[in-house]
């Protein structure tokens, strides 16, 4: 990576600021080293020899964002086959909620794909405990205050979203939100009206991916808004090319979770400049770490200082980003002004 150098004290301001993460990828926190301990322990064999040259895979390139997003899923999609039982899916959790005890995450919105598990066999329930019993660690071990997004896959058949809904019925207790992820190509939200309308009857909060610079997106945009009537869009970054997309955004108080994740092929985070963009418009904005498990970029903590000075961002607009987080977060409103003053707290004592 040819990074600028970033200060130490850069770094140890974004150590010490309190840190939310509203769009994450569970099964994308699986590291190749964790990957292949699973494998290992699910006698699953594995097509790379060992972990250097699965690292290497994971440095591919695709000539523009929608072949990138499709190679990207396949790796994505690929790795994920190594979990299996209940005690997988807890272990990548305590893993990814101690890497954020570590990197002052207090706040953390873990999005699963039910589907991607249950059509290869993994039951419903072995998800839901391993998620589970991953949360209750993480919070008793680490304070980490956790909550669970429900995904579907937007380029599975229709009746397997509304299957997926049905099926967690017996542990809405454990899930706050609903969302739509994977590939967008010729997969429009407006596919999804009908779940949508079913996950809002159920109390579900709503969220929506909206890849960067894939096909129609602005469109999707759209219809996330005004179809599915969501309260949140993942990336949503393209909105910034349309003035009537950002002015109902910003008239909604839609926040919108982006990723500025950078991959091998990289030079520098992705996104920074359209992302002052929308700050600047007076969006809503947040700073994801999306699937750290296969990015160079990693885990918030870890990304956050390079986004700092790639982006020129002030140690008070890193803080607002936070604050962004929390308040868009699907938390009682008690705990969300307990993190938010939290976050202004340490703005203060820094002097920023």
């Amino acid at each position: 990576m040819d990074f600028t150098p970033v200060d130490p004290r850069t770094r140890e301001f974004v150590a010490g600021l309190p840190k939310a993460e509203l769009h994450l990828h569970i099964e994308g926190t699986l590291t190749p080293e964790l990957r292949w301990t699973l494998a290992a322990r699910n006698g699953i064999a594995q097509r790379h020899p060992d972990i250097q040259s699965l690292k290497a895979a994971m440095a591919f390139e695709a000539p523009d964002a929608p072949s990138y997003l499709t190679k990207f899923l396949a790796a994505y999609y690929e790795g994920i086959e190594v979990l299996r039982t209940a005690e997988d899916f807890r272990d990548i959790t305590v893993a990814y909620l101690a890497r954020c005890k570590e990197e002052n995450v207090l706040y953390a919105e873990l999005s699963f794909d039910p589907q991607a598990h249950t059509t290869r066999g993994v039951a419903i329930d072995a998800v839901m405990e391993g998620l589970a019993e991953g949360r209750r660690i993480g919070r008793a071990t680490h304070g980490i205050e956790t909550n669970l997004i429900l995904c579907i896959n937007r380029d599975r058949p229709i009746d397997t979203a509304m299957d997926a809904l049905v099926a967690a019925r017996p542990f809405r207790d454990e899930i706050v939100g609903f969302g739509l992820d994977s590939d967008e190509l010729n997969n429009p939200p407006i596919k999804f009206r009908e779940v949508y309308d079913r996950a809002r009857s159920e109390g579900y909060r709503l969220t929506a991916h909206c890849d960067v610079d894939q096909p129609a997106t602005r469109e999707n945009i759209r219809q996330c808004l005004d179809i599915l009537r969501v309260e949140r869009i993942d990336h949503g970054i393209n909105a910034i090319e349309e003035p009537s997309l950002v002015d109902d955004i910003r008239a909604r108080g839609i926040t919108l979770t982006a990723c500025p994740t950078w991959r091998p092929i990289d030079r520098a985070p992705r996104r920074v400049d359209r992302i002052r963009v929308m700050r600047e418009l007076g969006l809503k904005v947040t700073l994801n770490s999306d699937d750290p498990g296969l990015f160079s970029s990693g885990t918030l903590g870890r990304m956050l200082p390079a986004v700092a000075v790639a982006g020129d961002f002030s140690d008070r607009e890193m803080g607002e980003f936070m604050i962004n987080a929390f308040e868009g977060a699907w938390i009682d409103r008690e705990l969300r002004d307990a993190f938010v003053a939290r976050t202004r707290d340490y703005l203060a004592r820094a002097a920023v």
